[in-house]
C-alpha cells in the first residue's frame, strides 16, 4: 500500500550556519523543528496527520554574488528524528484524535529514523538577511515493519524560510573589489 496525502502547512523554525570553503562554494548546516504530515480524504472520512521531527540538513552551497548580496543554490542529505505527532480523524460518524508514537516495536506508528535529501535556493541580501525555498524528500520508509500489509510512507515537503545569518553580512561586488 503507498500512501498519497494532500498538502498539509506546517510549521518550522531553527537555526542555520554558513561556513565559506572557497570564494564561491559554502557548507550550510542547520539544526530545525518542523512539522511534516498530511490531509486525506477518502470515502467520507478525513484524516490529518501532523508529525514532529528534529531535522539536521546538511547543504553544500554555491555562491554567486550580486551588487545587493548573493543568490545561493545547494544540495545536501538530511537527517531527520521523529519526536511526537498527531492524528485527527473524522469517520463521518465519529471523529478524534490519537497521539503518534515514534519507535520500533509492535505499538510505534512509525519508525523513528528518517533520511532525505534537501535541495535550497534564495537570496541572502548584503545585510544578513535571506528568503530560501527548499524541497525535501525522504529516502527510507517510515511505515513500521507489519507482514499483514505493505506499507510505505515517505515524507516530502516544500518549504519557504526567512532568516537572519547573525555575521553573514554578505560582501557586495563594489567592496570586495
Amino acid at each position: 500500500i503507498s500512501l498519497t496525502s494532500k498538502t498539509k502547512v506546517g510549521f518550522t523554525a531553527g537555526l542555520t550556519a554558513s561556513f565559506p570553503i572557497s570564494k564561491d562554494f559554502s557548507f550550510r548546516p542547520g539544526l530545525n523543528y518542523i512539522q511534516k504530515g498530511g490531509k486525506q480524504d477518502q470515502e467520507g472520512s478525513t484524516d490529518n496527520l501532523t508529525l514532529n521531527y528534529i531535522e539536521l540538513p546538511l547543504n553544500f552551497v554555491f555562491n554567486t554574488s550580486t551588487s545587493k548580496g548573493m543568490f545561493f543554490i545547494g544540495a545536501g542529505p538530511s537527517f531527520n528524528i521523529g519526536l511526537s505527532g498527531k492524528d485527527k480523524w473524522d469517520d463521518g460518524s465519529e471523529s478524534g484524535s490519537d497521539d503518534i508514537k515514534f519507535g520500533s516495536g509492535a505499538d510505534a506508528d512509525f519508525k523513528p529514523f528518517e533520511a532525505g535529501i534537501n535541495i535550497l535556493a534564495g537570496y541572502q541580501f548584503a545585510s544578513g538577511f535571506f528568503v530560501a525555498a527548499n524541497y525535501n524528500a525522504a529516502l527510507n520508509n517510515i511505515a513500521p515493519d507489519d507482514p499483514e500489509f505493505d506499507t510505505k510512507y515517505h515524507n516530502r515537503y516544500f518549504g519557504i524560510r526567512i532568516g537572519y545569518m547573525f555575521g553573514g553580512k554578505t560582501k557586495t561586488s563594489t567592496e570586495s573589489k
